[in-house]
């Protein structure tokens, strides 16, 4: 619902004590700046208009506060397509298929077994690789303010644009932000 979304005055709150408190919506919970949308090709249309115009403008006006988030959301395109306005704020979409090596399938089952016996044990079996994993995402942050794409590059991505007769900027800007994050 748009109150979900944006936020809504607590009624439970004001009819227990009367006062006014305002509940926040997921906009202003999104973690760390992530707001997941499962189905997002669902959404009823005033949602996604809600969605687009807080994306755009930086501010939630019911909260009067600025957010700012990444939109992450998944599909099944048989159950509908995404309204124009909502596709192109993804930058980059991944299809999703199942595994057909038999081998690689006994792995995940295997895997799936170990963390439902023991998930604490399970995920602490990672810990290292996940230290290590944070450790260079760090690294490649600092990196990246110093990380200069050229001209060259640059007329690649806006030509393949424009030979894939895509309106606007904006998959120049991520192909160029995709290519400074892949260069760190």
């Amino acid at each position: 619902t748009e109150d979900r979304v944006v936020g809504s005055l607590d009624i439970e709150e004001a009819i227990q004590n009367g006062k006014k408190k305002f509940e926040l919506g997921v906009l202003a919970q999104a973690n760390r700046g992530i707001l997941y949308v499962d189905e997002i090709n669902l959404l009823d249309d005033h949602i996604v208009d809600l969605l687009l115009d807080s994306a755009a403008m930086g501010v939630n006006t019911v909260e009067r506060e600025g957010i700012s988030f990444i939109l992450v959301g998944t599909m099944n395109p048989e159950e509908g397509e995404l309204r124009p306005q909502l596709l192109d704020r993804f930058g980059f979409s991944v299809e999703i298929k199942g595994i057909q090596d038999p081998v690689q399938r006994v792995e995940i089952v295997k895997l799936r077994g170990k963390f439902e016996e023991d998930p604490t044990a399970f995920i602490q079996s990672y810990a290292n690789k996940e230290h290590e994993l944070a450790y260079r995402i760090l690294q490649a942050q600092k990196l990246l303010p110093k990380v200069e794409i050229s001209d060259e590059i640059l007329l690649i991505n806006a030509k393949l644009s424009i030979a894939l007769e895509v309106d606007g900027h904006r998959a120049d800007l991520i192909m160029m932000k995709a290519e400074k994050a892949m260069a760190t």
